[in-house]
């Protein structure tokens, strides 16, 4: 071999190998059989997990924001103190959000998967322009930071793209924008499934979350294309498209997902709101279709242990996988697994820069300091019925 196609391959591993398999806990490579997903040995793999809400895309309502804001806070930072201030507050809360210590406290749970909601400004700045390390490299520090903790924990990761560029909905449209955002957006997708290729640990990419249905499926298949074209085999998640237009699209590996709508129904056991949903999005009824089920999001219809329980025990029996929304808190309730008190709230309109860098500091690291209690509770119940579902085995 010539000391040309040398220095080429260890080039290429040197960028497709960003991720260290970990021996013994990396969890194996997963694919679509049927409406299951397998490892290489042929196992039913069901995943059970939690979202990391609030890390990478905080939202104003779950995130202690007394002025609103929705999941704007990175621009509402960098209009009030500039780019750099707002970097070093945004890099303050992510440190101390999620950490080992959660990741642990998640891995006791028993789940073996984490969602996490990410945006493009993770990769981005506000120009569109690639965020960059010290190589030049783009930066995916923060992805890669989690999807090392987790697989060292035997846990998987879906990446979610929750916040995109532009109107909400206009991403799902066929106008200037819609193509505009698409094509950033794609680019996007294929440095992710570039930098991510053959790692396992990654159990898929939920390409979009919640967008609006757009026709022809065009927001799914500019998404699709883009990630295929770095890596044939990668799993992806689909939202916002009925289940029944999946007969008349070549897609491989990928899975349906839609978030359980605990709002609108209202009446009946979990059992039987199940069956309605099942009934409304003619999942049962398509038998032709042959695509894993994955519930993204979703909150026990009651605050207690009975019916987290009975939620979960109600999903793995249909074989359908899921996540619960979410870890981690301020004031939320059932919302949560922990919760952060009053005391964690801010307001990024007023408070000066100064009191939001010690909330994000000091106040979301003061429950690790002992033996000092510090403002952060689980909710209980939470954790002791979605445990019951976490650790069931999947059938065969």
């Amino acid at each position: 071999m010539s000391r040309y196609r040398v220095l080429l391959l260890v080039a290429v591993l040197f960028v497709v190998g960003a991720i260290e398999p970990v021996a013994g806990q990396t969890p194996p490579p997963l694919h679509v059989q049927g409406r299951q997903l397998r490892d290489p040995k042929g196992n039913v793999v069901l995943l059970r997990g939690v979202n990391i809400g609030g890390w990478l895309v905080t939202e104003s309502w779950m995130c202690g924001q007394r002025d609103g804001g929705g999941r704007n806070a990175l621009e509402q930072l960098e209009k009030r103190f500039g780019p750099e201030k707002a970097a070093t507050l945004m890099n303050a809360w992510q440190d101390n959000w999620i950490t080992t210590g959660d990741l642990d406290i998640i891995q006791k749970y028993g789940c073996n998967l984490l969602r996490v909601p990410f945006s493009y400004r993770t990769l981005q700045d506000a120009a569109g322009n690639w965020r960059r390390d010290s190589r030049r490299n783009i930066d995916f520090t923060r992805m890669d930071w989690i999807v090392k903790e987790a697989q060292s924990r035997g846990m998987y990761i879906i990446f979610d793209l929750h916040v995109w560029p532009g109107d909400y909905h206009a991403i799902s449209r066929d106008t200037v924008e819609g193509r505009k955002a698409r094509a950033q957006m794609a680019a996007l997708w294929a440095e992710v499934a570039r930098h991510y290729r053959g790692v396992s640990a990654i159990a898929a990419f939920d390409v979009i979350n919640e967008p609006e249905g757009s026709p022809g499926n065009i927001l799914q298949k500019a998404f699709y294309e883009a990630i295929r074209a770095q890596d044939a085999q990668r799993l992806m998640v689909f939202e916002s498209l009925a289940y029944p237009s999946l007969r008349g699209e070549r897609w491989t590996n990928i899975i349906w997902s839609a978030h359980y709508p605990e709002n609108s129904l209202k009446t009946g056991s979990v059992r039987e709101r199940l069956e309605e949903f099942d009934r409304k999005e003619k999942i049962s009824a398509t038998p032709g279709v042959q695509v894993p089920i994955f519930i993204g999001e979703m909150k026990a219809p009651q605050d207690n242990a009975e019916s987290a329980a009975e939620l979960g025990k109600a999903m793995n029996d249909r074989g359908w996988n899921w996540a619960v929304w979410t870890y981690k808190g301020v004031n939320n309730g059932g919302w949560a697994s922990m919760n952060y008190g009053q005391s964690l709230k801010y307001s990024l309109a007023e408070d000066t820069y100064e009191t939001i860098l010690d909330k994000w500091t000091t106040g979301l690291a003061g429950w690790r300091e002992q033996p000092k209690p510090g403002d952060l509770r689980e909710t209980a119940w939470w954790i002791e019925g979605f445990g019951r579902a976490f650790r069931v085995e999947p059938s065969k």
